[in-house]
Formats: C-alpha cells, structure tokens, sequence
C-alpha cells in the first residue's frame, strides 16, 4: 500500500516554514517528469480523472497511471489509481 502525503500550503512563507523544519531529515532529491494528457473536450478532467505520463531519474523506465473518481473525506483523499510500467523508449 503506498501513503502520499499533500500539503496545500497557502503561500511561499508557509513553503520556507515546511522546508526549515523537514531539511534536517533530507536524504536526497528524485528528479522526475510528468506529462499530463486530457482530450480536446477535457474528456477525463471533467470525470475527475487524470492520465499521467512519468519519466523519473533513478528508473530506466516510465509508469502509466490512470487516476479517477477522488474522494476526499475530513482531508484525507481516496483515489482509484491503475498504474503500468513502460520502458522510456515507448514512452
């Protein structure tokens, strides 16, 4: 089961505040690209779903993920999620 963690932080004081207190903690940085995909008609984004494209530099390979029908409840968001790995080259 994988947990992710999102803070929505109002503006960039509260970044800097978040970033002092986790810096000690930090090990190292990931690099990653994600490419975003919706039809001309915001076909997915209008069913509350996202189709992602994510390039990340400690993988030679990419992963597909579907995403849809979020459920955010007292803060704390459920999602359907699909993923499968690709190698870079296709992707």
């Amino acid at each position: 089961m994988e947990v992710e963690v999102k803070l929505r932080l109002p503006d960039a004081i509260a970044h800097r505040h978040v970033t002092t207190i986790l810096t000690p903690s930090h090990v190292t940085t990931h690099r990653q690209e994600n490419n975003f995909f919706d039809g001309s008609s915001n076909e997915l984004s209008s069913h509350r779903a996202i189709l992602r494209l994510r390039f990340a530099d400690t993988n030679p390979r990419c992963i597909v993920t579907l995403k849809a029908k979020a459920v955010v409840v007292d803060g704390v968001s459920r999602v359907e999620e699909d993923e499968e790995v690709l190698d870079a080259a296709i992707g």
